[in-house]
């Protein structure tokens, strides 16, 4: 296809759309279509079948009722009653913290070094000192709203509620001491600021939305204060979540807290940043290619995308309704686990348990939370994953160490050929996660996931398609008040047709069956979760070897494949590079697998660092 067709496509569109072009602006917008003829050829080249279903539908079995109450409690009792009403002038308060956030972005202020990371706390260390009266909830939330105010360089938050946040913790020690508190009580958390939260004009990390109060909150973060969680503040994102770079041109660049001159990662970088800096003791996102996992490997946090449709996005601003995830991040394994069936819209009966362990082993001071709980159950699953049978019990009275943990567990390295290229770093960092899975006693084994060309085709077409056609109204209206990043890429989707985007879930559809079928050979899949560590604030290319790819398709090489097939993923840091950024690993499961890559993600926690 020539420039020449470009440029007469580009015209007629807009001429159609009622929206004439200058001879300028055609060029420039045939260059932009021009970079992508790869994916657009690849399309219209393939033969695939006429299914364009999803790859699977969200119907687990032996669900079991919200994880909200106090513990051993099956149903939601204890934790919404226990909340008291905010405060009448929160609307003031976040008014004027949205304020700081707009004066904020255009501070030229960058901090040259990483912030000295706080003490590690973590979600299941501070219930057991909840739990034991040696902290208040008030004591809590206050200590992390200080670190907020030191660390305000760094760009987390677009509105912080501290007034409401105190509220909510006076509520969380009374609810503690008549014995009625969620499993959440007290605990300060973070959220996107894609979610809807009650009193709060969500903004999407744009100008362009309507500003209106929400009268309610989002589903997910309902749950989450149902369970007694205090919402400390929302979260800085990409703008309306579409990039992995977190570079906000309204509200300013989120910075990472390991070395504030990099990037976050996007798009929930704000929400990564939060747990990594200690601002929050876990937080929540949202993944359309790679937005909870890509900040989770940036900034050296869990990060969990569940299976497709297991956690609700009633309230949450949709970017694209067929790619878009709901998950948490955490500072660990544990910490994500209890933080998940939390949130899951129907946690089965295993993953409540699991949560519920999880707790009850930090209430005890001789525990570390995650450890031996997490060694017992993965190797419990090892031997029902060996034998073949539900093995709900351990019966041979734990395990001491990691040495047994992963006995018969069956793991899949992609090919290095499919994984080309890498950074030296990431790739010395995922072999030695291979190896120290093998001394755990998994078998390893290479297994050649679809090819990489139709991924990239797919999440292309689909992607911009379906973001193009919810904000329509708002790129018609508002396109002055978007970026310019985000609006380029708004009208890019104006540009594909509905043939495309046809073949473009066919293609997927291909893509999900691939993956799907690699679990008849292993029980979960090892990669990388980005080919490099995370690249300097202002980049927008990486080279790696002889090849030179923009940032977005880079960073979501790894990670958009599991937003295609719906499979759970989880990102676990393992280590740095050489500067002292973090690196991670991901890990992928089975539809509906959860539980068993959070497993996984506990023993290489128990593995350690590497060195």
């Amino acid at each position: 296809m020539s420039r020449e067709i470009l440029r007469e496509m580009v015209t007629a569109i807009r001429r159609l759309r009622g929206k004439p072009m200058d001879s300028d602006r055609v060029e420039e917008w045939a260059a932009r279509l021009e970079a992508h003829l790869m994916e657009l050829e690849f399309l219209a080249a393939q033969a695939v079948p006429d299914a364009a279903e999803p790859a699977f539908e969200a119907t687990p079995v032996g669900a079991a009722p919200p994880f909200t109450g106090p513990v051993g409690s099956v149903g939601p009792a204890g934790g919404l009653s226990a909340i008291a009403e905010r405060p009448a002038d929160v609307t003031a308060q976040v008014r004027a913290a949205q304020e700081a956030g707009s004066q904020r972005s255009g501070s030229a202020a960058t901090p040259t070094a990483a912030v000295k990371r706080a003490p590690p706390m973590t979600l299941t260390a501070a219930f057991r000192l909840l739990r034991a009266r040696q902290l208040s909830a008030v004591e809590l939330v206050e200590e992390h709203l200080g670190r907020v105010r030191q660390t305000e360089e760094l760009n987390v938050f677009i509105a912080v509620f501290e007034e409401q946040a105190r509220h909510e913790a006076m509520a969380a020690d009374r609810a503690l001491a008549s014995g009625s508190a969620g499993v959440l009580a007290g605990i300060p958390l973070a959220i996107k600021d894609l979610m809807a939260i009650r009193g709060y004009a969500m903004t999407g990390g744009s100008r362009a939305l309507d500003g209106a109060l929400s009268s309610t909150d989002a589903d997910v973060v309902a749950r989450l204060r149902a369970a007694g969680a205090v919402i400390v503040g929302a979260a800085n994102l990409h703008e309306l979540a579409y990039g992995v770079t977190s570079e906000n041109p309204h509200f300013g660049a989120v910075k990472n807290p390991r070395g504030p001159e990099y990037m976050a990662g996007g798009s929930s970088g704000g929400s990564a940043a939060a747990v990594a800096a200690r601002l929050a003791l876990g937080a929540v996102g949202t993944d359309t290619g790679g937005s909870i996992r890509i900040p989770a490997a940036a900034c050296g946090v869990v990060g969990l995308k569940p299976t497709y449709g297991r956690v609700t996005r009633r309230g949450v601003l949709p970017l694209s309704w067929s790619l878009d995830h709901v998950g948490p991040l955490a500072a660990t394994c544990g910490d994500a686990a209890v933080l998940w069936a939390v949130m899951a819209d129907d946690p089965l009966q295993e993953e409540r348990a699991f949560a519920q362990a999880i707790i009850a082993r930090s209430v005890s001071p001789q525990d570390t939370p995650a450890l031996s709980s997490g060694l017992e159950a993965a190797a419990r699953l090892a031997r029902a994953m060996a034998n073949g049978v539900d093995d709900a019990s351990d019966q041979t009275g734990g395990v001491t160490g990691a040495s047994d943990a992963l006995v018969g567990l069956r793991v899949g390295r992609p090919s290095d050929e499919w994984l080309h290229p890498l950074q030296d770093d990431v790739a010395s960092a995922w072999q030695v996660s291979l190896e120290r899975l093998r001394e755990a006693g998994a078998l390893v084994s290479v297994v050649e996931p679809p090819p990489m060309s139709f991924i990239r085709a797919a999440q292309f077409v689909v992607l911009h398609v379906e973001a193009s056609a919810f904000h329509r109204e708002r790129l018609r209206q508002r396109a002055s008040d978007l970026g310019p990043d985000v609006r380029v890429r708004l009208q890019l989707g104006e540009f594909l047709m509905a043939v495309d985007y046809v073949q473009g879930q066919r293609l997927r559809r291909q893509v999900a069956n691939g993956f799907l079928h690699l679990f008849d050979r292993v029980d979960v899949l090892v990669l990388p979760a980005l080919p490099v560590a995370a690249p300097a604030l202002g980049t927008r290319l990486i080279t790696m070897g002889d090849r030179a790819e923009p940032v977005h398709r880079a960073l979501t090489r790894y990670t958009a494949p599991f937003n295609q097939s719906g499979l759970p993923a989880l990102v676990v840091p393992v280590g740095t590079d050489a500067r002292g950024l973090p690196l991670g690993i991901q890990i992928a499961g089975r539809p509906f697998g959860e539980l068993d890559i959070l497993r996984v993600g506990i023993v290489l926690e128990a593995l350690g660092h590497l060195p």
